[in-house]
């Protein structure tokens, strides 16, 4: 005989978590695992999303059940985040838990206000059509999630098919409605196992869980082989010999005036080596040259010398400074690229800052963060990238940059395209983690860029992982972490033809709308209120 709820049945110390509660830690862990870096676990994700849709239609306190999904979810995802070696970029050992702690818990919060915000809903229309519309929610959480200085859209529901061959549907809607296609179909997994269990649904929502579920798959199946028409003369582009220089040069050693040579000479020996291979572009990763190179008079001279002696193209990262008009310096994480002269012709400077690794947040706003000192880099932003174009007799190349973190912000890859970038052109410093999941994670997602836009993408990283891939997210060549090498292939400039780059986000937003209508406006089902617990 259970004794628990006796009036003089002593209490445990530490309530148990209910099954609820598990249900949904266990979720995030299962969505954890369909995520890259794992390769082909992508079906993982619409399982664990159902299993918390599933919790979340009962639950008494949906708010919580999603926060608990949220700290299972983003802390397995994002646990590289506590191995960052602190020596490196910030001051003491004891803000390294701090932080990464900070940035779960900040992601988390989007999973809460989806929580809260679907239990409000639930109490209006019942369980049943609420259920419904958590396809709806879920995506206008993640885009949230895209917005802001605190912006962090790192490995999005959407992401699970990189790798695979539903890769390619990203061109209809981007990473974003792909992650839609995950949540509806969970919701129809959530209907299917209801109806045949002990809490069965009524029919119309049933099918009407279907056919939105079916209909979006088909949308993205149809879009992807859509081939937009374009004015740019990109149809037949010859193709272009492209190279990237993973020098792994130690960090310790990167930023050690007394050590620059650990620099200098592989990148000198390995751009030599791609151009004696055919490359005409090369690429050399984020802050390769670790000082301010446009002021350092005998480090621009040796770009020079080795952009000359190699008679290629170089796009380069690199510290740079400049003065305001109010005679304040101005830092940025920027990048530049050198004709084959040895003249640098093009710079830009990275945009959407890492927020508190390299930029203090809202300091705009609030003065005083800005005296605030957590290791930040504080560099300045620069403008959005803008295409910049390598030339050849008869033939021009047009690319853009992206800087490490930005390259998993769908948004911006999409405008660079949109204004004549044919190919995206990713450099970054991941060496930090180590050989963690972070830069595996960090690397697929450029993959993404690449089908979304239908450009090609070179990803050049320090330490690894470099690659080359087509406009279909193929991989032509890559090197993986840890590696001193070249990186070498042929692509064809893309033309941005798809859907995603014409139109963006609206295809799902339209879709989800339409069918949040007809959930609304449908006459009330027969179990409106089934599991609909207060919020």
């Amino acid at each position: 005989m259970d004794h628990t709820n006796h009036p003089g049945a002593a209490r445990p110390l530490i309530p148990l978590p209910s099954l609820g509660t598990n249900l949904a830690l266990f979720a995030g862990l299962v969505v954890t695992a369909g995520l890259p870096p794992v390769p082909w676990t992508g079906a993982l994700v619409p399982l664990g999303l159902a299993l918390l849709f599933g919790v979340l239609a009962g639950a008494a306190k949906p708010a919580r059940t999603a926060w608990f999904f949220a700290l299972a979810h983003q802390g397995s995802l994002l646990h590289w985040l506590f191995l960052l070696d602190p020596s490196k970029s910030i001051p003491t050992r004891a803000l390294v838990p701090i932080q990464a702690s900070a940035a779960i818990l900040y992601v988390s919060l989007f999973y809460l206000l989806l929580g809260w915000v679907f239990g409000r809903v639930r109490r209006r229309i019942g369980s049943e059509r609420a259920l419904l519309l958590l396809p709806v929610l879920w995506t206008a959480m993640e885009a949230l999630r895209a917005k802001g200085e605190l912006a962090f859209s790192w490995c999005l529901a959407g992401s699970a098919t990189i790798g695979t061959p539903l890769m390619g549907l990203a061109r209809t809607s981007g990473e974003i409605g792909l992650g839609a296609g995950m949540a509806l179909l969970a919701v129809a997994v959530v209907l299917l196992w209801r109806r045949r269990g002990s809490g069965p649904v009524g029919t119309p929502v049933l099918i009407t869980g279907l056919i939105l579920a079916a209909g979006w798959w088909t949308v993205l199946a149809v879009g992807s082989f859509v081939v937009v028409p374009s004015d740019r003369s990109t149809g037949k582009s010859a193709s272009l010999a492209v190279a990237a220089i993973q020098a792994d040069v130690a960090l310790a050693d990167k930023w050690v005036d007394a050590k620059i040579d650990s620099t200098l000479i592989p990148y000198g020996a390995l751009t030599a080596a791609a151009a004696a291979d055919g490359a005409e572009f090369v690429v050399w990763a984020e802050t390769a040259v670790p000082d301010y190179l446009r002021h350092r008079k005998p480090l621009l001279d040796w770009a020079r010398a080795v952009v000359t002696g190699a008679e290629v193209y170089l796009y380069t990262g690199f510290p740079d400074a400049d003065r305001g008009l109010d005679g304040k310096v101005r830092t940025y994480n920027s990048s530049g690229l050198f004709a084959p002269d040895g003249s640098l012709i093009d710079r830009y400077a990275k945009y959407h800052l890492l927020p508190i690794g390299e930029a203090m947040p809202f300091t705009r706003y609030i003065s005083a963060l800005a005296k605030l000192d957590v290791g930040q880099a504080e560099w300045t932003p620069g403008s959005k990238p803008v295409p910049m174009t390598a030339a050849w007799p008869g033939r021009e190349f047009h690319f853009s940059g992206l800087i490490c973190f930005e390259s998993i912000f769908s948004h911006l890859g999409r405008a660079a395209v949109r204004d004549g970038s044919q190919a995206l052109v990713v450099i970054t410093n991941d060496g930090w983690f180590g050989k963690s999941a972070g830069p595996l994670q960090h690397a697929a997602m450029a993959r993404m860029r690449a089908v979304e836009n239908g450009v090609p993408v070179i990803r050049c990283a320090n330490n690894g992982v470099s690659f080359i891939c087509d406009g279909r997210g193929r991989i032509l060549d890559s090197l993986g972490l840890g590696r001193r090498g070249v990186v070498a292939a042929d692509i064809v400039p893309g033309g941005g033809q798809t859907l995603y780059v014409r139109y963006g986000a609206w295809p799902v937003g339209g879709y989800l709308i339409l069918g949040a209508a007809v959930v609304l406006l449908a006459p009330p089902l027969r179990r409106r209120r089934q599991g609909g617990g207060p919020s």
